[in-house]
C-alpha cells in the first residue's frame, strides 16, 4: 500500500471515530432544553461542517503530487486539532445543558482525541516517509 493511501486510511478512520462522537453529541443535545436545544443543533450542524470540509482536505491531500501531499496532509492535522477544540469547546457547552448526557460526549471526546493522538504518531511516521 502506498504511504497516501495508509496515511489516508488511518486518518479517515479517525475521522469515522469523531463522526461517531458527533452523533452522540447530537443524543444529548436533543435532551437539552428546548431553548437551548436550537443553539446547540445550529453548533453541532457547523461541526459537522467542519467535519466535511477536513474530509475534503484529506481527499485532496492524497491527490496532491508527490511532494504536495505532506504539506497538505500536515494542514489536515492542524485542521482535526482545530475541529477538536471546536468540539471540546461544544461538549462543555452540552454538557452545561443537558447535565449527565453532557459529561458522557466529553469523556466520547476524551477518548477519541486520546485515539486521534496515539494514532497521530503513526501518521507522522507516514508523512516522514
Amino acid at each position: 500500500m502506498a504511504i497516501q493511501d495508509e496515511y489516508r486510511a488511518k486518518a479517515k478512520e479517525a475521522l469515522e471515530k469523531l463522526q461517531q462522537q458527533i452523533d452522540e453529541l447530537r443524543v444529548q443535545a436533543d435532551l437539552a432544553q428546548a431553548e437551548v436545544r436550537d443553539r446547540l443543533e445550529k453548533a453541532i450542524d457547523a461541526l459537522r461542517d467542519q467535519q466535511r470540509e477536513v474530509r475534503s482536505r484529506l481527499d485532496d491531500a492524497t491527490k496532491a503530487g508527490a511532494d504536495a501531499w505532506k504539506s497538505a496532509a500536515g494542514q489536515v492535522e492542524d485542521a482535526v486539532g482545530n475541529l477538536g477544540d471546536t468540539f471540546s469547546k461544544l461538549a462543555d457547552e452540552v454538557s452545561g445543558a443537558a447535565g449527565a448526557g453532557g459529561a458522557a460526549a466529553k469523556k466520547g471526546y476524551t477518548a477519541f482525541l486520546e485515539e486521534w493522538k496515539k494514532s497521530r504518531a503513526e501518521r507522522k511516521a507516514l508523512l516522514d516517509k
